[in-house]
């Protein structure tokens, strides 16, 4: 992409008006609903935990939430038990980011299986088969970029808060949709903007960028802290908490108005039963 030309105005975070928090829902490509990252959640919370305990470098976290959202986007929620789907995009992505890894020692990690025996062999078939329909979903095609070193790049007075703020972004995006919506570099950018916003260092960065897109921008930042009110999450940079507290906020208020309704559980993996693979079309 063209750099800007001029340095450009640069709009700023507050409580009650923001870049990010007046994006307006006609931006379909950043409307996520809040439900999906109800699972999404689950997912990346079991990819971190087959990750963390395998010790396997963190971009493979990155690398199976992408596959898992690209099923996602293809296939729905309900194609796949959710956490059958996170443990073929996390045995997939593994061996992607040249790991040797075992399914087994994977699916003893997610279902809590003995290593030998019937039970171990049936969730082996049907992560197997999931991870066959997830190869037909990515056509085959498994390369994921993590531009990590363009954060750097960005940041390149090495600021602490800035940082750190913005690597950390980074990995919790991959709870959210945004890698099946917008460009990895798009993404980075735009983390280190708010980043860089919280911290007040924006002009700092300002040359740096390459997004020409405002619109874009602001809807990617928009999804990312509808994401960490999700998650409960938090920055530790108070002008952008200030800005997930209020969201935080809203959404209760919205959520007190509507009518109740009954809650089922959808696709919740258990290994009391005996597991029904999923279909290859």
């Amino acid at each position: 992409m063209a750099g800007f030309t001029e340095t450009p105005s640069w709009p700023s975070l507050s409580c009650e008006q923001s870049s990010a928090a007046a994006v307006s829902v006609s931006y379909s490509p950043f409307v996520v609903e809040m439900s999906y990252y109800t699972i999404a959640i689950q997912a990346y919370s079991m990819t971190r935990y087959v990750v963390e305990n395998l010790r396997l470098d963190s971009a493979v976290v990155g690398t199976a939430m992408t596959y898992w959202h690209i099923f996602v986007s293809v296939h729905g929620l309900k194609k796949v038990d959710e956490i059958v789907l996170s443990a073929a995009c996390t045995f997939l992505a593994s061996k992607v980011e040249h790991h040797k890894v075992r399914l087994s020692d994977i699916v003893a990690l997610v279902f809590e299986v003995d290593p030998v025996g019937g039970v171990m062999e049936s969730w082996r078939d049907v992560v197997g088969q999931a991870e066959l329909l997830l190869c037909y979903t990515l056509k085959f095609n498994f390369q994921v970029i993590h531009p990590v070193n363009r954060i750097n790049e960005l940041v390149f007075d090495g600021n602490k808060a800035v940082l750190e703020c913005a690597q950390r972004l980074f990995l919790l995006s991959f709870v959210t949709p945004l890698c099946t919506r917008a460009s990895a570099e798009e993404i980075v950018e735009a983390l280190v903007y708010l980043a860089a916003d919280g911290a007040e260092r924006l002009e700092v960065y300002a040359n740096g960028f390459n997004i020409t897109s405002s619109e874009r921008r602001d809807g990617i930042i928009s999804v990312m802290l509808d994401a960490l009110v999700a998650m409960r999450k938090t920055t530790k940079l108070p002008k952008i908490d200030n800005v997930i507290s209020a969201r935080r906020k809203r959404l209760r208020e919205q959520e007190s108005t509507r009518p109740s309704v009954a809650c089922s559980s959808v696709g919740t993996a258990s290994t009391d039963n005996t597991p029904c693979a999923p279909s290859v079309e």
